[in-house]
């Protein structure tokens, strides 16, 4: 297969970094670029023109699916798949009518992502035929309230020294609770953990 130059987007440089990761995972595709709003978003994407543009549907500025519109009219072999976590319907209906080409949810499995990105490079559309109820069972793994404050802290982006400066705690403190939640979500690193989070439903990004 083709490589792939692909231009990927959140307003949550953490989530991006896990992402990232999973996206390059497949040799075929490399991150030439990263926007943290739509605006940027547009803005790069007029410019460096990439293959693919996977974005989180919810950001600061224009809209991908408003986006995605003006994208197709000049560049329509530019594929856009939206990688969210939200699964209203009424989104989904405006992505199809955007000629969006993918519409998954970020708790895919990442197997399934890349295969997703795979098919749409084929020109297929794909959009998830049924989408995740939420979760109404609790979660096995069991935070204490600081680390459920921690581990929020960390979803909306702040560091170490920013969490201890925002829960009027020592960074060390801060480093201590970061250690468990990694032990608890037997994650290696932040960005991971926060994934795997979202996954399970066990923090919510930030509108």
């Amino acid at each position: 297969m083709d490589s792939v130059r692909l231009l990927l987007a959140d307003d949550h440089r953490i989530v991006r970094e896990g992402l990232k990761m999973i996206l390059e995972s497949s040799p075929r595709y490399t991150v030439v670029e990263e926007a943290s709003d739509g605006d940027e978003l547009m803005e790069k994407a007029l410019a460096i023109k990439p293959d693919l543009i996977v974005s989180d549907l919810k950001m600061p500025g224009i809209s991908i699916i408003d986006g995605c519109k003006q994208l197709k009219d000049q560049y329509p072999d530019m594929k856009v798949l939206i990688l969210t976590a939200f699964d209203e319907s009424e989104d989904v209906f405006r992505a199809l009518e955007s000629n969006v080409d993918g519409y998954i949810m970020k708790d895919t499995v990442p197997e399934q992502i890349l295969h997703t990105m795979d098919m749409v490079m084929m020109g297929y559309s794909c959009f998830q035929s049924k989408l995740p109820r939420k979760r109404k069972e609790e979660s096995d793994i069991a935070f204490t309230e600081r680390e459920q404050e921690v581990f929020q802290l960390i979803v909306d982006n702040l560091s170490n020294l920013e969490i201890a400066q925002r829960l009027y705690i020592s960074e060390a403190t801060v480093k201590t609770h970061v250690s468990s939640i990694l032990r608890k979500t037997g994650q290696p690193n932040r960005s991971q953990a926060v994934l795997y989070a979202l996954k399970k439903g066990l923090v919510k990004v930030s509108p």
